[in-house]
């Protein structure tokens, strides 16, 4: 049996980087998967200090996205695409 494991990533010292840079130069990054990584980690931050409603509330102002939207994004399971490498 292969064990996941969960990497945990500074996704603004990814942004900072000048390789992550380059590749969204060219298209090769997901914008509404990075998005989606950035809501959820805000929104756990968000959750210290604030009932469920009001950081979707907040959550769904800052990113113009509806709150079934932001619902969405924080608790449906999300079938990842595979990508392609060539092989």
């Amino acid at each position: 049996m292969v064990e996941k494991t969960q990497h945990t990533v500074d996704i603004d010292e990814v942004i900072e980087n000048p390789l992550f840079k380059k590749f969204h130069s060219i298209g090769l990054i997901d914008e509404i998967a990075l998005r989606n990584e950035i809501i959820k980690r805000e929104y756990k931050s968000l959750r210290k200090n604030n009932p469920t409603f009001d950081a979707i509330f907040i959550l769904s102002e800052k990113f113009n996205l509806s709150d079934s939207a932001i619902n969405t994004i924080l608790f449906r399971k999300r079938v990842k695409k595979k990508v392609f490498t060539g092989i």
